[in-house]
């Protein structure tokens, strides 16, 4: 088993665990807030994403509208045109120069039908589109709501709960400065697993497995300790970390006393 050198055992022992009962009441703080700040961010990815979307159907609209406008600019123009070649088919002297203005007549009103089915066609696109755009525009706006709701639950917890999180905070951060003070390897040791293990906890009180009394096991990982450490944590002698997940272990009767002395 593996043991961490240090003076003043028990006193040690004793602040270790009070930093980590705070630690563990400042996670449960935190955790009222539950997954509110992720669904957030999940929603207002969503959000972004049916922006993009809308903006994308908001250019198409712009291009096929534009579109139209060129054709419908075209078609007064071909009009005009077409109301002079009349004037001019009325006036003509010989058969050659009679067909060649009729032949651009026809030319012109083929145009013209072709462009009012472009019309048409478009005019149908941009009708679906502006049915989409109502639509998506409905559900950013529902989902603008959902976000504006899961905010405000968030920003109610947080307020509640702001006043306990900054006391948990300062007692936390005065504790770990005497502990580091006191024993800077210790605490640097205590602050790597607790940045680096579930939920913070870096240091964990042993369990007795259930219908096997005479073992223990490490609560944090449950792996099964040697019979012999039970006595041994309970002498609190000695400083020593679980081999298979590095957190430190501590008898449970001295956890509970120090977290229920700790206010």
């Amino acid at each position: 088993m593996i043991t961490v050198e240090t003076q003043h055992v028990q006193e040690r022992l004793v602040e270790l665990i009070q930093l980590q009962v705070l630690y563990n009441r400042l996670y449960a703080v935190q955790q009222k807030k539950g997954d509110l700040p992720q669904q957030i961010e999940d929603l207002e990815l969503q959000l972004a994403a049916r922006a993009r979307a809308l903006a994308e159907l908001q250019k198409q609209i712009k291009e096929l509208d534009q579109e139209i406008r060129t054709l419908r600019a075209s078609n007064d123009s071909l009009k005009d045109h077409e109301q002079k070649l009349n004037k001019i088919l009325q006036q003509v002297r010989n058969e050659q120069e009679y067909y060649k203005v009729e032949s651009d007549i026809k030319e012109i009103r083929l145009t013209l039908e072709k462009n009012m089915k472009d019309i048409s066609k478009n005019q149908q696109r941009v009708d679906g589109l502006e049915q989409k755009r109502r639509e998506e525009e409905a559900k950013q706006e529902e989902l603008r709501k959902f976000i504006a709701e899961k905010q405000e639950l968030l920003d109610r917890i947080s307020q509640e709960t702001a006043a306990q999180e900054k006391a948990l905070l300062q007692r936390i951060a005065k504790l770990s400065k005497k502990i580091e003070t006191e024993d800077a390897r210790l605490f640097q040791l205590f602050e790597r697993r607790r940045r680096s293990l579930r939920e913070g906890r870096a240091l964990v009180p042993v369990i007795t497995l259930e219908g096997r009394e005479e073992r223990v096991a490490c609560s944090g990982c449950h792996t099964l300790l040697p019979r012999q450490l039970q006595w041994e944590l309970s002498q609190r002698s000695q400083i020593f970390v679980c081999e298979s997940c590095g957190r430190f272990l501590v008898d449970a009767a001295l956890f509970d006393q120090v977290a229920a002395d700790l206010e």
